[in-house]
């Protein structure tokens, strides 16, 4: 008998023959295309420290996952021993309405907690690109974040507790249920956008916000890369409620005005600006941002366009939907806020053919780039992956392959190069995770 198969006897007598997936039933867990030996679906916390305990004795590696919506972030792995799935631990474990907190299981759906969240006129503070199956936990393995980050903050803001089982299936905590309950170092941190690399997170709580009174898109169009700066730097002066401010490139319109229905201004470039507040309040800021548009000197005057509300939210549905879109080489790039414009100008001189949608947080400084997979090779995609690093490299960004074909991935740096952290990120895995159990190979530089 191998060791696997010893491993899967064991494993069985844990959480239990049906639970236990193999051979074919275990295909829609594979990563990257590598099939996995084992999936076992622990159902308490119990259960997931005697997985991570029993696959540290028989030497085999783990994968942790959740809803499975952000697997095709990280290198390709060599094996998958066992994937350990917490899709099963979905339970909200407390909530206090008055004091803004929630704890959650880390398999629960992002969409289920935000359903009753709002219930109570709160909501959670994240808005990455997810499907219905997205967990909370697969957010902040991965640190996804979504256009309202520019208002509310990533996953390390709005955090304030973990709870999670090491490769040595011992149970550790950080941070706490209430809003201030850090005296020392703030480990909760360490463990969002880590990709499970140093232990299984079981628990989460979060602070909650209130859900905004209403909120109001306008819709900036510019005319060309040089106007993208000024009309960004008024925006960002400008005392607004400004909860999100996109910018879409022609490419990235084109695909949103297909899915959408609503109508999207045909311009090179389009600002979307989110207002929070009552329909006063918005009508106010409105105003604030014509009257500095009319100020500005620009090629060409800036125009605006409202939506509807039904339409607005069609809008920014149609939004997130289009950044998970499969068909492509997405990559995210991190920037100063005072480069966006510069990068747009470098992709447009690109000349790429079919065109590349652009899709930025510009008031953050993050740009996603997706690149059309098409009928292109696999030669063809690595050569536009390091034109899109020169581009990169030049404003002195950084870049993330998040999503792209096997067999591309296997032959670029997925995370790019390394930073000067690194060695501090080495010794915490060997701290962690000694043996090189968790996700092994996946993270940034082979961690």
């Amino acid at each position: 008998m191998s060791a696997l198969d010893r491993l899967a006897t064991s494993l069985q007598s844990v959480v239990g023959e049906e639970h236990l997936l193999t051979d074919a039933a275990a295909a829609p867990y594979a990563v990257d295309d590598v099939l996995p030996s084992l999936v076992a679906l622990p159902g308490d916390e119990t259960q997931v420290a005697d997985v991570l305990r029993l696959a540290d004795e028989h030497a085999a590696t783990v994968f942790p996952r959740g809803g499975g919506s952000h697997v095709q972030l990280g290198a390709t792995p060599e094996r998958v021993d066992v994937v350990l799935s917490v899709e099963r631990l979905r339970r909200q474990l407390a909530y206090e309405p008055g004091d803004m907190t929630t704890t959650v299981q880390a398999g629960m759906p992002l969409s289920d907690l935000q359903g009753v969240l709002g219930a109570q006129g709160q909501f959670v503070a994240l808005d990455p690109p997810a499907t219905a199956a997205t967990t909370i936990g697969g957010v902040i393995a991965t640190n996804a974040s979504g256009p309202r980050r520019l208002l509310y903050g990533t996953a390390r803001d709005v955090v304030l507790g973990v709870s999670v089982v090491t490769a040595d299936g011992a149970r550790s905590k950080a941070g706490g249920r209430v809003v201030k309950n850090v005296t020392g170092y703030d480990l909760t941190k360490l463990y969002i956008g880590s990709l499970g690399t140093l232990g299984v997170v079981l628990e989460l709580t979060f602070k909650v916000h209130p859900l905004p009174p209403g909120e109001e898109t306008i819709g900036i169009a510019c005319a060309g890369h040089a106007d993208l700066l000024p009309v960004l730097n008024a925006l960002l002066r400008l005392p607004l409620r400004l909860n999100s401010l996109e910018l879409l490139n022609a490419a990235a319109l084109a695909a949103l005005q297909a899915g959408n229905g609503a109508t999207v201004p045909p311009a090179p470039y389009l600002f979307l600006a989110r207002l929070e507040g009552d329909a006063a309040v918005t009508a106010g800021q409105k105003q604030r941002i014509a009257e500095a548009l009319r100020g500005l000197s620009l090629s060409a005057p800036a125009t605006t366009q409202d939506w509807q509300s039904e339409d607005q939210q069609r809008l920014w549905s149609c939004l997130a939907t289009q950044a998970l879109l499969p068909d492509s080489v997405a990559a995210k790039i991190g920037l100063r806020i005072t480069d966006v414009a510069a990068f747009c100008a470098a992709i447009e001189a690109l000349l790429a053919d079919p065109p590349w949608l652009l899709h930025a947080h510009a008031g953050n400084g993050i740009v996603s780039v997706q690149i059309p997979v098409g009928k292109g090779s696999e030669e063809t995609l690595l050569a536009q992956i390091q034109a899109l690093d020169g581009c990169v490299e030049r404003l002195n960004g950084h870049r993330v392959i998040e999503r792209a074909p096997v067999a591309v991935k296997r032959r670029c740096e997925v995370w790019g190069p390394v930073g000067d952290n690194f060695v501090v990120m080495q010794a915490l895995k060997a701290s962690y995770d000694p043996r090189h159990r968790l996700n092994p190979g996946r993270f940034i530089g082979g961690l």
